[in-house]
């Protein structure tokens, strides 16, 4: 194994940033003092990683593009790898969790892991910035909150999706900001009335999640930065997309810490 090097860790920060969101959301609603909940984090990225390692290399066989000596054996070689140890470190999880949230947590991680995996096929296809198959790739990462949860021995109710649906709204949010951005220069006020539509579509969806009593109770404040960075960013476009990235950093950060406190 020490002979091949590993691919390239990915480098967009906004797919580790939507990986994490969840992962500390779902800490916050009951996972801290769960060793079975700390092992599920890890196990995501494992799979995350071998994501990262399988998929290109399908896009490039399906496509029947040219690839560098070693291209291959290297991808498939570390991606099993990958999988074979987040499936180790989830069984550990599954072990250490008590036998009563075994169920609900295993019924969230098959959920997730059938999400995970119709959007990996979306993206060997080609399909994988289509909105739909995105929407579900995201959904499926959302729910590493309640995973996380349930495997702490919360039950499965409305207020243990409601992690789930703050990292979602944030998740879209993002998505449709960007994609704002992108077009701007292109079609400014096109750009901006779907982004603004996407975000009354989205606060309606949370306001009705929340008046079902999903939500925690300061739950809108979460979305204070993020509503403060389409605005702003709507009217005063960055620069570039670094700067596009550096600024959700931010957003992200300031979203998770606020929603981490209303969740507890």
């Amino acid at each position: 194994m020490s002979l091949v090097p590993p691919p390239p860790l990915p480098r967009e920060h906004g797919a580790w940033t939507m990986l994490v969101i969840p992962m500390w959301l779902g800490l916050a609603a009951g996972g801290v003092r769960s060793g079975a909940a700390w092992l599920v984090p890890p196990a995501a990225v494992l799979v995350f990683l071998a994501h990262h390692a399988i998929v290109p290399w399908a896009q490039r066989a399906r496509e029947r593009k040219a690839s560098p000596p070693g291209y291959a054996a290297r991808r498939l070689l570390w991606g099993a790898a990958y999988l074979a140890l987040a499936v180790l470190v989830f069984a550990g999880a599954v072990l250490e969790a008590h036998p009563a949230a075994r169920g609900p947590f295993l019924t969230m991680a098959g959920t997730a892991s059938l999400l995970a995996a119709v959007y990996a096929a979306a993206c060997v296809l080609g399909r994988g910035r289509s909105i739909g198959f995105e929407f579900l790739g995201l959904a499926g990462v959302s729910l590493s909150a309640p995973m996380i949860a349930a495997a702490a021995g919360r039950p499965l109710d409305r207020t243990l999706f409601g992690a789930s649906a703050l990292a979602l709204g944030y998740f879209l949010s993002s998505v449709s900001y960007v994609r704002a951005y992108e077009t701007l220069r292109v079609n400014s006020q096109g750009s901006i009335r779907s982004c603004v539509a996407a975000h009354v579509a989205l606060a309606a969806a949370l306001l009705a999640l929340a008046a079902y009593g999903a939500l925690p109770r300061s739950w809108w404040a979460a979305f204070i930065p993020v509503i403060a960075r389409t605005v702003w960013g709507l009217a005063v476009p960055p620069g570039n997309v670094r700067q596009v990235g550096l600024r959700e950093a931010w957003v992200a950060a300031a979203f998770t810490l606020i929603a981490c406190l209303a969740l507890k």
